[in-house]
C-alpha cells in the first residue's frame, strides 16, 4: 500500500510539472509571437497556457494586452480581473499594477476615458515598476484631454517634465492644455521649449502655430511655418508632414496631391485632410466620400471627423444623415468638439422643422456654455416658432 500510494504521488507531481512545462512553452511562444505582432497566434497560445496553468497571473495579463490589440476589449477586461490578487507582496504588487495598466489601455480605446483615468490611477499608485510610468502617464494625460480635464492633464504632464526635463513631446502636449484653458504665455513657453529639444518635429511647429492664430497673430503664425518649411526632408513621414504644412499654408493643390502619396504611403489619416480641403472648397459630396474613406480604415477616430461629416451633410440637405453623425461624435464625450458638435445638431433638428427637440437641445447647451450670445438669441426665435405652430388655423 505505501509502495502504491508512493507511486501516486510521484505520477502526480510529474504531471504537475509535465503541466508547467507545457503551459510555459505555451507561454514562451505567446510572447513571442505577441512581440512580432502575430496577436491571433499569440491570443490562442497564452489561453492554452492558462487552461495548462491557471495559476500565473503574468499568463492573464499578456493574454489580456493580446485581447485589447484584437480590439476584443470586453474579453481583455474579464481576463484582466482574474489576474488580481489583494495580497501585499512584490510579485502580486507588479502584477497588480500592469494589470490595472492594461485595463485603463481597454477602457482608453473604448472611449471610456474616465474609466481609464481611475485604471491608470491605481497603477501609478504602485511605486513598483516605475519603468512603466512613463507610458502610463502619457495614457493618463491624453485621456484627462480628452474629457476636457486640462488642469489636472497639465498636472500628468508636468510629472513626466519632472521626470525627464528633454521630453519634448510632454512639453507640447502640455502646451496643447495651456492653449486650451487660455494660458497663452504658458503654453508659447512649452511649445518653444519642444522646439528647443527636438527643432525637426514638425508637429511642434503645428502647434505652435494654432496656438497663434488663435491670438489673431496671423503673421507670427506663418513664420512659424516658414521655420517648419526649413527642415530637411528624409522620410515618408516628413514627406507627409510637408502636405500637412502646404493645407496649413493654404496650398491646396500641392498638398492635395501630397496626402493621395501620403496614403499610398500608409497614412491614413491623409484622406481626412483631403476631406478637409474638399470642404474648404465647398464641394461636400468629395468632402463626405473622403471622411468617410478615413473612417473605414478602422483607424481610432476623434469626433472631429463625426462634425466634419455632420456639416456637410447639412450643407447639401441631409439633416437626418447628419444628425446620425452629429450623435455619434456627440457619444464620444470629447471635450475638444462636443460644443462644436451639439451646435450643429441643434442646427440639424432646426432644418428638420422639428423645434422642440431644437428648443430642448438648445436649452441644456445654453445650461452649458451660457455665454453664447447667438445662442441664446437663437432660442427666442424657435420659441417665436412653436408659438406659431401652435395657433389655431
Amino acid at each position: 500500500m505505501k509502495k502504491l500510494l508512493s507511486v501516486g504521488i510521484c505520477l502526480l507531481l510529474l504531471l504537475m510539472v509535465s503541466g508547467c512545462t507545457t503551459a510555459g512553452n505555451l507561454y514562451r511562444d505567446g510572447k513571442k509571437n505577441f512581440l512580432d505582432g502575430n496577436y491571433e497566434e499569440a491570443a490562442a497560445e497564452f489561453d492554452q497556457a492558462i487552461k495548462a496553468n491557471p495559476n500565473r497571473a503574468d499568463y492573464y495579463i499578456d493574454y489580456g494586452l493580446t485581447l485589447t490589440k484584437l480590439g476584443r476589449y470586453e474579453e481583455a477586461l474579464q481576463v484582466f480581473d482574474k489576474a488580481y490578487v489583494n495580497k501585499d507582496m512584490v510579485i502580486t504588487n507588479r502584477n497588480n499594477k500592469r494589470m490595472y495598466r492594461g485595463k485603463g489601455i481597454a477602457y482608453y480605446f473604448m472611449y471610456d476615458y474616465v474609466k481609464a483615468v481611475e485604471e491608470f490611477g491605481k497603477a501609478l499608485s504602485i511605486r513598483i515598476l516605475t519603468e512603466l510610468d512613463r507610458d502610463i502617464l502619457y495614457y493618463a494625460g491624453s485621456a484627462q484631454s480628452i474629457i476636457g480635464d486640462y488642469e489636472e492633464a497639465v498636472k500628468t504632464y508636468t510629472r513626466l517634465v519632472n521626470q525627464n526635463e528633454k521630453d519634448d513631446m510632454a512639453y507640447n502636449n502640455r502646451a496643447y492644455c495651456y492653449r486650451i484653458l487660455r494660458d497663452y504665455e504658458k503654453s508659447l513657453a512649452d511649445y518653444d521649449m519642444a522646439i528647443s529639444l527636438k527643432p525637426d518635429f514638425y508637429n511642434h511647429y503645428f502647434g505652435k502655430y494654432y496656438l497663434l492664430m488663435e491670438q489673431g497673430e496671423t503673421a507670427a503664425a506663418a513664420e512659424v511655418l516658414t521655420k517648419a518649411s526649413e527642415i530637411e526632408v528624409k522620410t515618408s513621414q516628413d514627406q507627409y508632414n510637408t502636405a500637412k504644412l502646404h493645407y496649413l499654408q493654404g496650398d491646396y493643390d500641392t498638398a492635395l496631391a501630397e496626402f493621395s502619396d501620403g496614403y499610398a504611403n500608409g497614412f491614413q489619416e491623409a484622406y481626412y485632410y483631403i476631406g478637409e480641403i474638399y470642404r474648404v472648397k465647398k464641394d461636400y459630396p468629395k468632402a463626405i466620400y473622403y471622411y468617410e474613406t478615413y473612417m473605414d480604415t478602422g483607424k481610432p477616430v476623434s469626433s472631429e471627423v463625426y462634425n466634419q461629416i455632420g456639416s456637410c451633410l447639412i450643407k447639401t440637405g441631409q439633416y437626418e444623415e447628419a444628425l446620425n453623425y452629429l450623435e455619434q461624435g456627440i457619444a464620444y464625450g470629447q471635450a475638444a468638439t462636443i460644443r462644436t458638435l451639439k451646435r450643429n445638431e441643434i442646427v440639424a433638428y432646426e432644418k428638420l422643422g422639428r423645434f422642440e427637440e431644437a428648443a430642448a437641445k438648445l436649452a441644456d447647451y445654453i445650461s452649458r456654455y451660457p455665454e453664447d450670445e447667438d445662442a441664446v438669441r437663437e432660442s427666442k426665435f424657435i420659441e417665436t416658432r412653436l408659438m406659431t405652430s401652435e395657433l389655431p388655423e
